[in-house]
């Protein structure tokens, strides 16, 4: 059914997102329920907004097919609510993806 569909998914974010929060200091928060996700974007070291990495990671995606919004008052949060048909595979490429582009700020 959609309802566990939608936990399996944000086991699957929470998991990957809370694996590069504790590997890239850009990540300063992980937070959302079941398949709505979000990462705030920071200044490493501080808990200042990073609106600049936030925009050269959404370019790297969309020029990589993985299609994320920004949001927030500083617009330094990337928003995830992938469609409940995604397989797997799909989610775990789109957040190679999205790690691929937050090694490189």
């Amino acid at each position: 059914n959609w309802k566990q569909r939608a936990l399996e998914i944000g086991e699957i974010l929470t998991g990957r997102l809370i694996a590069m929060k504790n590997n890239l200091p850009v990540i300063g928060d992980v937070r959302g329920r079941g398949a709505m996700q979000a990462i705030e974007l920071v200044e490493p070291g501080t808990k200042n907004p990073n609106s600049a990495a936030t925009d050269a990671l959404l370019k790297h995606c969309h020029q990589n097919g993985v299609v994320v919004l920004n949001a927030g008052t500083y617009n330094n949060v990337i928003r995830f609510l992938p469609p409940l048909a995604i397989s797997d595979e799909l989610l775990h490429d789109a957040l190679d993806v999205l790690a691929a582009g937050l090694a490189k700020l």
